[in-house]
């Protein structure tokens, strides 16, 4: 067995503006940039390609055109404490939060699709989609 299959990655840091302070009518809203490192028990990331498939009649087969990836898409299975959870509703209300990838260290733009939160053991299950520009 190869050295990279024993390393798996065991956090995943995620960061982004949380929800703006209130403040006064005459102030802007304060935004503050949350850091935030989860350790996880479970990463998973599915990419698919887009392929357009046409089929010839009477000629000898398919012809598959490739048209490039989807956006990659993380499952992420962790535990949280109630304030890791809250710091975590910061950013899924605020801005566009970044990822690094756990799999190659790359800054990735996300968007969450899903959160859930279990209170009686702190199980957290997220849903993110790479957002590609």
């Amino acid at each position: 067995m190869s050295e990279d299959r024993l390393v798996r990655p065991l956090s995943l840091t995620l960061k982004g503006p949380g929800k703006a302070e209130e403040s006064s009518i005459l102030k802007p809203k304060k935004v503050k940039i949350l850091d935030l490192i989860l350790p996880c028990e479970e990463i998973i990331i599915h990419i698919e390609r887009r392929l357009q498939r046409t089929v010839i009649r009477g000629g000898e087969g398919d012809d598959l055109l490739d048209e490039g990836s989807e956006s990659a898409v993380y499952n992420v299975i962790s535990s949280a404490s109630v304030s890791e959870y809250q710091s975590m509703m910061e950013l899924f209300r605020g801005g566009q939060p970044h990822i690094i990838d756990p799999f190659d260290g790359r800054d990735v733009k996300v968007a969450f699709k899903s959160i859930e939160y279990s209170a009686s053991n702190g199980a957290l299950k997220m849903v993110l989609i790479e957002d590609v520009d």
